[in-house]
């Protein structure tokens, strides 16, 4: 998908089961960001982004479509903690993919706060709600795979207590596991397997579930079916480390970039990203 040009995604509604199932649409063109907007709801989308491709855009896009976050901010993070062993693309290739393929979208932006090293996540959202006034809800963008990491990640309970979560499908992945009783301790929540059944199924497509937890504001966790997109930034990059094709799966800009910049020609193949 080439999300330089015109792209549009299907939008249809329809009831399964006596369930509302949207499909989303977008249609994008080169826009210009001429003043920035002062978000109510705030996405915030941390990774290595080595590159960004076609997957991260599909998903951010979808988050804004259907409403949950007004702008989403692009995180790339100089070295991930989980990641210390891992050789990854120097930052400032990895910052410029990333602000090349946001340019023409208005609700994304690149925010540089993980740039000088590395941070746990609980950092980045506990300096970004000081940034913000009580009228900026933040919500933390996640695989669902992350999801069922969560628990390991440093200092977890604080993301949850500042953030919505925002959880979006992956390939091979089910959501099915959140109704383990681990999970529904640590998350505080209580739900039925059915609904998160209906979930993978693809018969309904969100699913929102509110902690027990009496906290203010209200927290939430949004489970989203999106349309993903099966690919992998390792797989990009193994794909070109091997002179295969691969650029239909980024941005033109990014391509471009790529190329003009020799990156992953000459790199070991590193762990799925």
């Amino acid at each position: 998908m080439n999300f330089q040009a015109q792209h549009t995604l299907s939008r249809s509604k329809h009831k399964i089961n006596g369930q509302i199932k949207s499909d989303v649409e977008y249609t994008g063109q080169h826009t210009t960001q001429l003043h920035p907007i002062t978000p109510m709801n705030l996405g915030l989308f941390g990774g290595t982004f080595d590159p960004i491709h076609a997957g991260h855009l599909a998903v951010a896009q979808e988050v804004i479509e259907l409403a949950l976050c007004d702008q989403i901010l692009f995180i790339p993070a100089s070295s991930p903690p989980h990641r210390e062993n891992s050789i990854v693309t120097a930052i400032e290739h990895r910052r410029e993919m990333v602000r090349l393929a946001i340019a023409w979208i208005p609700a994304f932006v690149l925010s540089d706060i993980e740039i000088k090293g590395p941070s746990y996540s609980y950092h980045t959202v506990e300096a970004i709600r000081e940034m913000h006034n009580d009228d900026t809800n933040l919500s933390f963008i996640m695989g669902l795979d992350n999801l069922f990491d969560l628990p390991h990640w440093r200092n977890p309970q604080l993301i949850l207590k500042l953030c919505d979560l925002i959880v979006v499908s992956r390939p091979g992945w089910k959501f099915k596991p959140i109704v383990e009783s681990q999970y529904k301790d640590f998350f505080g929540i209580d739900i039925d397997s059915e609904h998160v059944e209906a979930l993978d199924a693809g018969a309904c497509n969100k699913l929102v579930i509110y902690p027990k937890q009496q906290l203010k504001p209200q927290r939430s966790i949004t489970l989203l079916q999106v349309h993903s997109i099966d690919i992998s930034s390792s797989s990009i990059r193994e794909a070109i480390t091997k002179k295969q094709e691969a650029h239909a799966l980024l941005p033109t800009s990014v391509k471009s970039y790529i190329l003009k910049s020799r990156l992953y020609t000459t790199e070991h193949v590193r762990p799925e990203s």
